[in-house]
Order: C-alpha cells, then sequence, then structure tokens
C-alpha cells in the first residue's frame, strides 16, 4: 500500500512528536522516517507499529481514505449496520475555542453500528470547524456514547453552558480532570483548554466516527 507523506506528517504533529521521537516510538531511526515523509518510501515495513503509534489503522495512512465508521480513531471496513435509530443532533458554528453551537434537536437518522448498539441515548453528530484535524475533520460523523466512562487519553465531547445558557460542544481529547476541572487537548492549533466544573453540562465519550467523503 502506498502510503500519504502528508497524512503521516500531519498525524505525528498533531501528536506533538517530531521525527526522532516517532523513530523512537516505532523502532526506526530518524532517517527512516524522514525518508518516510519525503515521499522516499512508498511501502514501509513498519507500517503497522507506525500506524499503531498515530492511533490509526494501517488503511488511514494510505493515498486514499475508503468511507466507513471508525472506533477509537479506528476504522471500521466491514460492519452489518442496525436500524436507522440512530439520532444525529444539531450542531453549528460556535466560539474561537473551536466550540459548537449544540442542540438535543435531531436533524436526522442514521444506521446504528454495533459499537452502539442497546445504547439507548447514543447518538451523533457533525464536526463543522477543523479544531481538531487531523483526527477528524469538517463533514465526519461523530459517534457517541453517553454511558462509557471517559478516562486521559479519551476523545470526549465536552458540552458547557454559556453566559447566555446557550449549550456548547467542544470535540477534543482529555489530558486531566480533577473535582475543579477538566484539562482538553485541542490538535489545531495545538492548546490546552480548561473547563471549571462549575460550567460543565456533560462529558462524553466519542468512540469514533464515519470520516467524510
Amino acid at each position: 500500500m502506498a502510503v500519504n507523506p502528508e497524512r503521516i506528517r500531519q498525524l505525528r504533529e498533531a501528536l506533538g512528536l517530531s521525527q526522532s521521537g516517532l523513530a523512537r516510538r516505532v523502532g526506526v531511526t530518524p532517517q527512516a522516517i524522514q525518508q518516510l515523509e519525503d515521499g522516499k518510501v512508498r511501502d514501509p515495513r513498519y507500517i503497522v507499529a507506525l500506524a499503531e503509534t498515530l492511533g490509526v489503522p494501517p488503511a488511514a495512512l494510505g493515498r486514499d481514505r475508503a468511507a466507513g465508521p471508525a472506533r477509537d480513531g479506528y476504522r471500521i471496513q466491514h460492519e452489518q449496520l442496525g436500524r436507522k435509530d440512530l439520532p444525529v443532533y444539531a450542531s453549528a458554528q460556535g466560539g474561537p475555542d473551536g466550540s459548537m453551537v449544540f442542540s438535543y434537536d435531531p436533524i436526522e437518522w442514521r444506521e446504528r453500528p454495533s459499537i452502539l448498539e442497546n445504547v439507548p441515548d447514543a447518538f451523533a453528530m457533525y464536526v463543522v470547524n477543523d479544531s481538531m484535524e487531523p483526527r477528524y475533520r469538517q463533514g465526519d460523523l461523530l459517534l457517541v456514547h453517553p454511558r462509557r466512562p471517559v478516562r486521559p487519553g479519551n476523545d470526549v465531547l465536552c458540552v458547557k453552558v454559556s453566559e447566555n445558557r446557550e449549550h456548547l460542544a467542544m470535540i477534543k481529547q482529555l489530558l486531566r480532570m480533577n473535582a475543579k476541572e477538566i484539562v482538553l487537548l485541542q490538535f489545531n492549533p495545538r492548546k490546552e483548554i480548561v473547563v471549571k466544573r462549575r460550567d460543565l453540562a456533560s462529558l462524553h465519550r466519542v468512540l469514533g466516527a464515519y470520516w467524510a467523503d
């Protein structure tokens, strides 16, 4: 499989890794990663280790991203979908912090993947900004499990209440949390965001996404 050098570079930078840092985790030389990102290596023998380190399946490193759902950042290539009863809640561009105006009013219904089977309050929502690229792009449909516990390292949907009582949602990676606040990581641009517990309406686990075509 021919890899996409730019995709590899984007994923590496989103994780805050240098070429040397990625090379250490994969178990190759820094020169190997440099050659890969320069397009001089098309089909690396270490692609499985590389994909695991970057948090994606090997297929996601290819030049084409086939349509299909993802599980915790891993794409499910072949899956029997269930009933068309998964609500897609409304979201719209929000503030400069990568937030989205969020509403619990369904705008459509989609087929339910097996990872959300028998989860009555599961839902989906569209990404409407680029704050989590390259992990998620505008148009991707996120799969949310409200009952799954969250822990540092998980992708989460953080819903906070604004001063005018609007619900603002953010798709971020959970870094840490305590009784007073939660700390989130945004990928694009890379920065930490602190949300006070008193402003938090809910914090849900994002299991993956249907990537946009």
